[in-house]
């Protein structure tokens, strides 16, 4: 017996090495995806007025070009989730990715405005499969143990592109044109295609056959755009009041009949059973919490650097790039320290930090000092660096194998909506409370910015105490 252990041992040492280099060339493949894509989409936003300026649009609608491709992924996400359980992750995740190229291609030779947004919410569709497929494919690579450092590396991929992308995007504007930024994503796309072809295992198909329920998907693409438009055309006021109140009841409604058909459904597109695991749904709800607070700062902060201290908007770029260098420079550590010690504490500390870091924001804002918001937006990076790898490992690792497609697109999902409410928030307090925008603030918009910090402060704090009180299951 022991003679045949000796045989079998460098059989076993080889499938650990190839068992190892499939998880690095997996997860080497999406954290390039990731930190290309997001440079891609963070591109966008800089370009949006020479967009306007050709396009002969005001900035009011020019938003519709960042708004329908949110919408866009929004709505299809847990199709996509779905459709890769069944058709495999990394088939899916290609896909998606070539989707995605030839709509910014598309985007790139329109010359009407229309065209420009229907075909910016056809690449939406793309980037719905790469985003629900993504974190599933890395999932279903690596071994448990290490799920927290890849997590990590997804993280830091993201928050660098975000970081290269605004200015990137602003030399190839002055030098070239608006087009360029969505040219561009066509070389990325093929880059990334040749690299999922050359590097990623051959057979990525999941065993999670079954029907797909078209019925649900359909009612889930009609109730929750009508729920997104309310939440973030309600607080610009583009919606009359009764109308925005009409379009969230009927998408609540919607999204209640949908989930009672979840329930009945033989072959469900959302397994509700997932909500189950306290683990899981206390990860979303701190994710969802997460990005809430996290988008009402990142809503208000352009407007007071530059409204109230007058910065301008080459300097407030700057200011606002230390958040993101800090999350970059965090996530990735955090995620192995949740390997090792569990995700529950980093998680739970990271919110607290993030919670601590909105008040620091909140206390000079009468101040022009500018070094005091640069480091309290560095302490807001470092607590949503510590929190978003440990959150993700547990959310990830608390679905089985044959739904990761299904809890991918929840994770992303809450991101998306976390997101709008956040903006919607911030928008409708800052307002209610007398702030106004479009000109040097007064002692009315400081009060009512610093109301909206502890506001957001008190959203991380609650998101802290779902983190903490959402299992000790190590993950």
């Amino acid at each position: 017996m022991r003679a045949k252990m000796v045989k079998r041992l460098p059989a076993l040492a080889r499938a650990r090495t190839k068992r190892k280099d499939t998880q690095n060339w997996v997860l080497f493949v999406v954290a390039t995806g990731t930190l290309l894509s997001a440079a891609a989409g963070s591109m966008v936003n800089v370009a949006l007025p020479s967009i306007g300026r050709d396009l002969n649009v005001t900035l009011s609608d020019s938003r519709w070009i960042v708004q329908g491709f949110l919408l866009g992924v929004a709505v299809t996400l847990l199709q996509w989730g779905r459709a890769s359980d069944m058709l495999g992750h990394g088939r899916l995740y290609l896909v998606g990715i070539g989707f995605f190229s030839l709509a910014a291609l598309a985007c790139g030779l329109v010359t009407s405005f229309a065209w420009l947004v229907f075909f910016r919410v056809v690449q939406a569709f793309g980037a719905g499969m790469a985003m629900a497929t993504g974190p599933a494919l890395v999932t279903t690579s690596v071994l448990p143990k290490r799920r927290g450092r890849a997590m990590g590396i997804l993280s830091t991929s993201t928050y660098v592109g975000l970081t290269v992308g605004p200015p990137a995007a602003g030399a190839i504007v002055s030098v070239l044109d608006w087009r360029w930024i969505f040219f561009l994503n066509v070389p990325v796309g093929v880059i990334i295609i040749a690299l999922g072809l050359k590097l990623l295992p051959p057979k990525m198909v999941s065993d999670n056959k079954g029907k797909f329920d078209w019925a649900g998907g359909l009612a889930l693409m009609a109730a929750l755009p009508l729920l997104l438009l309310a939440l973030s055309e309600g607080p610009r006021g583009t919606v009359p009041p009764g109308g925005a109140y009409a379009m969230a009841g009927a998408g609540i409604a919607g999204l209640v009949g949908f989930v009672a058909w979840q329930r009945r459904s033989g072959h469900a597109l959302l397994d509700l059973g997932l909500f189950r695991s306290r683990l899981f749904t206390g990860a979303v709800l701190s994710a969802l919490g997460n990005y809430v607070a996290l988008f009402m700062i990142i809503l208000m902060m352009p407007f007071y650097l530059e409204e109230a201290l007058g910065l301008t908007p080459k300097q407030s770029g700057m200011v606002l790039s230390v958040q993101p260098l800090v999350m970059a420079l965090v996530a990735a550590p955090s995620g192995w320290l949740s390997d090792h010690w569990g995700s529950r504490g980093p998680a739970t500390l990271g919110m607290l930090v993030l919670a601590a870091g909105l008040v620091f924001l909140a206390l000079p804002a009468d101040t022009e000092n500018i070094w005091l918001p640069v480091a309290a937006l560095a302490v807001v990076g470092l607590g949503t660096g510590m929190f978003i790898s440990p959150n993700s490992s547990a959310l990830m690792g608390a679905a089985p194998k044959r739904l990761q497609g299904v809890a991918g697109a929840i994770m992303a999902q809450a991101r998306i909506l976390g997101m709008l409410l956040g903006v919607a928030v911030a928008t409708t307090l800052f307002h209610i409370l007398g702030g106004r925008t479009g000109a040097p603030w007064g002692g009315v918009e400081l009060r009512a910015l610093r109301l909206v910090l502890f506001a957001a402060a008190g959203v991380a704090l609650i998101s802290a105490a779902m983190a903490a009180m959402r299992g000790s299951k190590r993950s």
